[in-house]
């Protein structure tokens, strides 16, 4: 019984954690076409960001699932700085 009890409640993490970030990244592309953005790297930096914050804050991960949510992370991470190191280039520039 008390197995299925952790096994309830990690799903239900896990639906707190696909909910929270789905709500986020709504209001975001509802937020960003309001003001006509339509470049894809405010998209992802945006999406990153939220990520990292949602999954911060309610982290329904095991401890496997952690060690592939961090390379996920890693990966993002780059990608978010090469966004943000080439749009200073460009107003530096």
């Amino acid at each position: 019984m008390n197995k299925k009890r952790r096994g309830c409640s990690l799903a239900n993490k896990m639906d707190v954690f696909l909910t929270v970030y789905a709500a986020l990244a709504f209001s975001t592309v509802f937020a960003l076409s309001l003001m006509d953005v339509e470049e894809l790297h405010v998209y992802v930096a945006l999406f990153t960001i939220e990520f990292f914050i949602a999954s911060e804050l309610i982290s329904p991960f095991s401890v496997t699932q952690y060690r592939r949510k961090s390379i996920v992370e890693i990966m993002m991470l780059a990608i978010f700085a090469a966004i943000m190191i080439e749009r200073i280039a460009q107003i530096l520039g």
